[in-house]
């Protein structure tokens, strides 16, 4: 058996460091476990896509709150670190520029790492549907995955939730991934060795188990989103924590884990002092 620790959403930035305190209490937690590897999963930095200097930022701190004989880390790429589909945010767009830039800062955005008898698999759903050279690569990545996974189980890790509820429910908007990029990840969602779904970027924490795959919404360590900005919280949690992901043989043991002395920040009243909106032009 081995452990993950699986953080998400702790919007990092000097420029802002209204959040940074949280990663502090998060990274203190993760002191106290015993994993041999931590994920992000997305938005690492505050605004990776329009400030290099945020992704820069994230990377120190989130390396420098492990330390040098901490567990190792992985990190999936989100909106808020490359941008997203530009029907969704036409003015951040996701870019093979910008995916390069989270690269250099915190590592590949697509990966696969294998451990006894698993297949631990990055995506970066970001890149899905963007006609990007990002995204073929990925697509190639996620064909050789498959293709050489032998009897190995399959761990998936992405930055947006594929879905709700069911792989075939319509368009969640700006929550998910679209139903047409959910089906390029449809031969992992459907695959029989899949075991754990584990994403972050919705600020909620929820486990739901669909037969043998556990599906994990990772809470965030910055902050919530409350009614206002989402009314629907889809049966999940508004707190802060981390994910705790215990593989075993041919399964997960996932758990939530508290944040002692992180601060429960509400995002709905500063959203606009944090992601000021774009000047209206004439």
């Amino acid at each position: 058996m081995f452990t993950v620790l699986q953080v998400s959403d702790t919007h990092l930035s000097q420029r802002i460091p209204r959040f940074n305190a949280n990663w502090a209490a998060a990274a203190r937690v993760i002191a106290r476990e015993e994993a041999s590897l931590v994920v992000h999963t997305g938005d690492a930095a505050l605004d990776g896509p329009d400030h290099e200097e945020d992704l820069a930022f994230a990377a120190r701190a989130i390396r420098g709150g492990l330390g040098d004989a901490g567990p190792r880390l992985r990190c999936t790429p989100g909106n808020h670190d490359v941008g997203d589909q530009a029907a969704l945010t036409p003015r951040q767009p996701a870019t093979d520029g910008r995916v390069v830039r989270h690269a250099a800062a915190l590592g590949a955005a697509s990966w696969v790492e294998d451990a006894p008898g698993w297949r631990l698999i990055g995506v970066n759903s970001q890149v899905l549907g963007t006609g990007t050279a990002a995204e073929d690569a990925q697509d190639a990545m996620l064909a050789e995955a498959l293709l050489t996974l032998g009897s190995r189980r399959i761990a998936l890790f992405l930055h947006k939730p594929p879905f709700f509820e069911c792989i075939d429910e319509p368009a969640g908007g700006y929550w998910t991934v679209p139903p047409a990029q959910r089906w390029v990840l449809a031969p992992l969602l459907d695959h029989p060795q899949l075991r754990l779904v584990a994403s972050g970027h919705l600020h909620l924490a929820r486990l739901r188990q669909a037969g043998a795959v556990t599906h994990a919404w990772c809470p965030a360590t910055a902050f919530i989103v409350g009614p206002l900005l989402m009314p629907d919280a889809h049966g999940g949690a508004r707190r802060l924590g981390l994910m705790r992901h215990r593989f075993g043989e041919d399964g997960v043991e996932t758990d939530e884990v508290r944040l002692p002395g992180a601060e429960t920040i509400l995002f709905d009243p500063i959203a606009a002092e944090i992601y000021p909106p774009e000047p209206a032009t004439a």
